[in-house]
């Protein structure tokens, strides 16, 4: 039950940091927020935990911020600025990625103590961090895409909201698992990780229509 409410707190908290960062500063504060968010999750989705019973990863809900956020730049400045977002988070994740991958060539000290831990958090499999990238680029363009459409034959922010990041993170998942742990385990667990996963997203995709709906009522301040 700790964790529950760990995961409650912390998804209220994201989601309303979201919109924060959209009525301060327009959609340069949400640019900034998925670079942050983007790094913020990889380095989350290594921690492991349960939730009833449920063993999932805890990057899911700062990834479904991210999807929040390009909603947004879809819902309020359209496709462009929505693609621009999509690339820096996406170049900053590659650039974040490289360079760490050099810090952990420095040899360490003998009174150091962080390089076993540096490497356990930053010395990602490359058969998974492709998998993210992938997935992650691959997602985001598919759910602004999927969000322009639907806006335009419905006008229905809740439907545009579900309906693209549902059908983008089926994506996502599907890219994900099956480049980062096709044939290292059986087919059924592999269909059940990829099932534990969509609907985990789903969820957090469900509680984020509220947010989503009050963006809308939002007026915000744009930086020149």
């Amino acid at each position: 039950m700790g964790n529950f409410c760990i995961s409650v707190i912390y998804l209220i908290l994201t989601f309303l940091l979201t919109l924060l960062c959209f009525k301060r500063y327009g959609k340069y504060g949400i640019y900034i927020w998925m670079c942050v968010s983007v790094l913020i999750c990889n380095i989350q989705t290594i921690k492991i935990s349960e939730i009833f019973g449920m063993t999932i990863s805890l990057g899911n809900i700062s990834y479904g911020a991210i999807f929040l956020s390009t909603d947004i730049l879809s819902e309020k400045y359209g496709r462009d600025s929505t693609k621009t977002a999509i690339n820096l988070s996406f170049f900053t994740m590659i650039i974040f990625t490289i360079l760490m991958q050099i810090f952990l060539q420095y040899q360490p000290n003998s009174v150091d103590v962080s390089q076993k831990s540096l490497e356990t958090i930053f010395n990602y499999m490359p058969r998974i961090t492709i998998g993210s990238l992938t997935a992650y680029y691959c997602s985001q363009m598919c759910d602004a895409k999927v969000y322009s459409f639907l806006k335009k034959k419905y006008n229905k922010v809740w439907i545009s909201n579900n309906g693209s990041t549902f059908i983008s993170q089926i994506l996502d998942t599907l890219i994900f698992v099956t480049i980062s742990f096709f044939g290292t385990m059986s087919n059924r667990d592999l269909f059940f990780l990829i099932l534990t996963m969509i609907c985990c997203k789903f969820i957090i995709a469900i509680l984020d229509t509220p947010f989503m709906l009050l963006v809308t009522k939002m007026k915000n301040k744009e930086l020149d």
